[in-house]
């Protein structure tokens, strides 16, 4: 067995994802990734790491809304990684408005509860015992959304809002052996669909007066993961002060 450290990134080909991915694996660690409709975009991060001699990187093809995605994710695990993960991060996300005037229908919710906050809660659990072998940690990626949501995006709020309770959960069911803990960006990367102006707006409000980036993301979750040790039960706001305006 190898005596790399582990861990597993869902969502890791993009963004946020791709620069956490990318920062731990350039640390030496073993990198298990999860994507969904991002073939391309997995299979150039793990071909650009490879030309900087990082052969460590491996992506998977999942699903997190299917009801089995947990335990799938487990088997991959286990046969990629062993017995042991060092590190976990939640990071796949869905980011969508209600579709409706009055609020979310039903069927939104549950697509944004079931990839936002079922699946990492079943993710957590099923790797549990691996996280324990290694007095692992877990980092979930959350939202500033979770405590001041926007009314048009309700559902989307309500299930970063049940991520971050259950994170709480977890960090005392899961304690001592396992420290689980959550990072709450503001704007981490611009969308693309986002104007100028609104850009403008948004930095005016920020004390350090920019916007995140993944980076700023990915040192966080490293921190976490290496530099932490008796932190657990913490939610970080990554806003650059956004939170206090």
């Amino acid at each position: 067995m190898s005596d790399l450290k582990t861990a597993v990134v869902t969502g890791g080909s993009k963004r946020v994802g791709r620069a956490v991915v990318e920062r731990l694996a350039t640390a030496g660690f073993k990198v298990l990734f999860t994507f969904n409709h991002g073939r391309a975009a997995a299979e150039e991060l793990v071909s650009s790491l490879k030309q900087k001699r990082i052969d460590t990187v491996n992506a998977i093809e999942l699903d997190l809304a299917t009801p089995d995605a947990a335990d799938r994710l487990g088997n991959i695990v286990r046969l990629a990684l062993g017995d042991r993960v060092d590190v976990l991060v939640n990071n796949a996300s869905l980011f969508l408005p209600d579709d409706t005037a009055t609020g979310p229908t039903a069927q939104l919710q549950r697509k944004l509860f079931e990839v936002n906050a079922f699946a990492p809660a079943l993710i957590m659990s099923e790797l549990t015992p691996a996280l324990t072998v290694a007095n692992g940690c877990v980092i979930n990626f959350l939202d500033l959304l979770a405590e001041k949501p926007w009314p048009k995006y309700s559902a989307y709020c309500a299930s970063k809002a049940a991520l971050k309770a259950t994170t709480l959960a977890f960090a005392r069911r899961l304690a001592p052996k396992v420290r689980v803990n959550g990072i709450a960006p503001g704007v981490i990367d611009w969308p693309a669909d986002m104007p100028d102006a609104d850009r403008t707006a948004y930095v005016k409000h920020v004390p350090l007066a920019r916007a995140g980036t993944p980076t700023d993301a990915a040192e966080v979750v490293h921190w976490l993961a290496t530099g932490a040790p008796y932190i657990t039960g913490e939610v970080i706001k990554l806003d650059g002060g956004r939170s206090l305006t």
